[in-house]
């Protein structure tokens, strides 16, 4: 559905992109792929919020680099130049804001975590945020200068839930933030359809909660 486009920071740098859905739709979503690199699920789901009425960004965070191997995806991850990866999140929030456009940013894992960060660096532009079983923001001081609401999906046979999710939705009241929590009795990994983890009922019934989510908060 989509085509692949070259999108330039405001530093002059270049970067991949996915995009997909209308340029008429008035509200557009940032997605963020794990740290797998773009694999064809990411660009999948872009697809799928296309058909729900948003235009779908997917950007590519590791320059055309993608694995299988768990091992090698980690050494990208620890070794990502954050400042770099920066540049491309405001250009991509900024390039999908652009004519007034409501935006929303999403991820799982590595992307959830980028996803957060990215709401962080633009937060007047940025008017919801959806993230699942990610490492969280827990700073309230950081999550004080949020615009928009977040809802955070997570994963109840990962060793540290509960906790993670009572740790950020005490920071986010401490922020005076509105978070919405959903949970699955499923792993991390479970909205992919590659991983061994995939549960195919707690995918569909998590992103039918990020699209009622996205529909009211982007409305109007």
């Amino acid at each position: 559905m989509g085509k692949e486009i070259e999108l330039t920071t405001a530093q002059g740098e270049r970067f991949q992109a996915y995009l997909t859905g209308s340029d008429e739709s008035r509200s557009g979503i940032l997605i963020l792929h794990e740290w797998w690199g773009v694999k064809p699920h990411n660009r999948q789901w872009a697809d799928q919020f296309a058909d729900a009425g948003y235009q779908a960004l997917v950007v590519d965070l590791y320059d055309g680099r993608v694995t299988d191997d768990a091992e090698q995806a980690a050494l990208w991850m620890r070794e990502i130049d954050q400042q770099a990866t920066d540049h491309k999140l405001i250009a991509a929030i900024e390039y999908l804001a652009r004519d007034g456009r409501k935006i929303a940013v999403y991820g799982c894992s590595f992307g959830g975590k980028q996803a957060i960060h990215a709401s962080l660096l633009k937060p007047e532009l940025v008017d919801a945020t959806a993230i699942a079983y990610c490492r969280m923001e827990t700073d309230p001081s950081k999550l004080a200068n949020l615009q928009g609401p977040v809802l955070a999906i997570y994963a109840e046979q990962e060793r540290n839930w509960p906790d993670k999710q009572h740790d950020f939705e005490q920071a986010m009241n401490e922020a005076g933030k509105q978070t919405e929590s959903v949970s699955y009795d499923a792993a991390h990994g479970f909205t992919n359809p590659t991983s061994p983890r995939y549960d195919e009922a707690a995918d569909r019934a998590a992103w039918q909660v990020v699209i009622n989510f996205l529909q009211q908060k982007l409305a109007g």
